[in-house]
């Protein structure tokens, strides 16, 4: 295995079984090393082995990988919705449905609102996590109409646009939720929830791959961070699914 030590240009991999002390490395503990920067020490997570990575293997194992990581979000998302629906059976009347309609529209909207102008003022973080064309083998082809007139790179292009719809369709969902616009909220959860699939590619990007969001955000553990983002997913679509098809 091996530590990413990152600097002020590119990510650096160092064994882990090596003990580095320099003028700047220390290696803390088994799992951890802090860089030291003036006073301002960080911690550095220890990155995998990259012939372990699904992004290491041939082009059919590739795809077959992007498969069953979606097939695993989607099962698992049918489960949690399915638990979601035994709550409200088991709760008194009225008690669940209090909780959805008055409490998950204006902090989701509020939650997306955010993230999506974070996908203009922290561009350097989501630009690399969205997937090149040709990944896993050759799978991901989706296009980026317009990108060259607006002088976008692909993956400008895509981190702009998933930007803006996330803020309108978080702003969407928390004005319907407090009655401002008289736009069921099953349609703002409905769209956010196609928007979560539309992105869930970048999230498996990142496993798939050991991308990390650049130097502002800490690097995700692997495989621990990588899966509980994945059951963080799952929650969501779980909780739009209900929403957005609530009776």
């Amino acid at each position: 295995s091996s530590f990413s030590c990152r600097d002020n240009s590119n990510t650096r991999y160092v064994p882990s079984s090596k003990f580095l002390q320099a003028s700047n490395v220390q290696i803390r503990t088994n799992t951890a090393v802090f860089a030291e920067n003036g006073n301002d020490p960080e911690l550095i997570i220890e990155r995998p082995d990259p012939s372990i990575l699904v992004s290491s293997k041939d082009a059919e194992t590739q795809k077959l990988a992007f498969a069953g990581i979606c097939a695993g979000l989607f099962a698992g998302s049918c489960l949690l919705s399915a638990l979601l629906n035994g709550l409200e059976i088991v709760l008194p009347d009225g008690w669940f449905v209090t909780w959805r309609d008055y409490t998950w529209p204006v902090p989701f909207g509020l939650i997306f609102s955010v993230a999506g102008v974070a996908h203009f003022l922290l561009k350097d973080a989501f630009v690399p996590i969205v997937p090149p064309k040709g990944t896993w083998g050759g799978l991901w082809n989706v296009p980026s109409p317009g990108a060259e007139a607006l002088g976008l790179s692909y993956q400008e292009y895509h981190c702009y646009w998933s930007g803006i719809a996330e803020f309108g369709g978080g702003w969407l969902l928390m004005l319907s939720g407090i009655g401002l616009i008289d736009v069921p909220v099953q349609v703002p959860a409905a769209l956010i929830l196609l928007l979560l699939v539309c992105m869930t590619p970048a999230n498996i990007y990142m496993f798939t791959h050991d991308v990390q969001m650049g130097d502002k955000v800490p690097p995700i553990a692997y495989p621990s961070g990588h899966i509980g983002r994945g059951v963080a997913q799952m929650v969501l679509f779980a909780m739009f699914w209900e929403l957005a098809f609530h009776e």
